[in-house]
């Protein structure tokens, strides 16, 4: 029963919030409460399943000026936990399939996130110089650059997109990794657990000077990155051994 309860409250939640959304963004004309909605969203969501998000590397990001934060993906938690922990304004690249999902559709539209349509590659290419030019503004954004969740956890192959998006807009490329989320969500289940989710954010790898040709190679660095940030107490999946708060306790010295 406490399954159901917490996904009736996410899906609930969601769209009270995605309906607040909406005539907050006509309002301040740029979305910029939609910030302030969805930190709110994603901490009713985590006290009400029971989910802790611990953030670390939080220095690594910065106000003064416009970065682009790459993630792993492996649950729809992680979307929950990025929001709760990154502590500046931020956009999605989304993919346009979205957009279908009615109230959550109109709010990730008129909110400003950057829509992409995966199957079109001409609009897709247009999509990201837009996403470019509003980086160069001061825009951060969250990318998802595996494309889909991965269901071992494992992470997947890199998809280019983001990475050229990154070299256009001549910004640094924060790695963030997302340890433990496949626990509390995997993919294809609405079955969510309690525990432990955590954030790492990685130091940031400058793009300023290099060109199209350092694509892959950057692709390799941000890679490696994020693949050092896993937290192997928390990635352990689930039925694995004792749980991960025990382990992170056992870890600390803590009995």
């Amino acid at each position: 029963m406490i399954y159901v309860f917490r996904a009736l409250f996410a899906i609930f939640c969601t769209g009270v919030c995605a309906a607040l959304a909406i005539p907050a963004a006509l309002v301040d004309g740029r979305g910029d409460s939609m910030v302030w909605i969805a930190r709110r969203w994603a901490r009713w969501i985590l006290a009400a399943c029971g989910v802790r998000v611990r953030a670390t590397g939080l220095e690594n990001v910065t106000a003064s000026a416009p970065q682009v934060f790459m993630s792993n993906h492996q649950s729809l938690f992680d979307i929950v936990a990025l929001v709760a922990t990154l502590p500046v304004s931020f956009r999605f690249i989304a993919k346009k399939e979205l957009t279908r999902v009615p109230v959550f559709g109109w709010a990730l539209v008129l909110t400003g996130h950057v829509i992409v349509d995966r199957g079109d590659r001409r609009d897709a290419f247009a999509s990201l110089e837009r996403a470019a030019e509003r980086i160069r503004s001061g825009t951060n954004v969250i990318i998802f650059p595996e494309g889909t969740r991965s269901e071992t956890g494992e992470l997947l192959p890199l998809k280019s997109g983001g990475f050229q998006l990154a070299l256009d807009s001549k910004v640094p490329i924060v790695p963030v990794t997302v340890s433990g989320s496949r626990s509390i969500t995997p993919k294809n289940s609405l079955r969510i657990e309690s525990g432990v989710i955590g954030v790492a954010y990685g130091r940031p790898i400058p793009t300023a000077g290099l060109r199209d040709s350092d694509r892959n190679d950057l692709k390799r660095r941000v890679r490696s990155a994020i693949q050092q940030g896993f937290d192997p107490l928390l990635q352990a999946p689930r039925g694995s051994g004792e749980p991960a708060d025990a382990r992170l306790r056992r870890r600390s010295g803590v009995a």
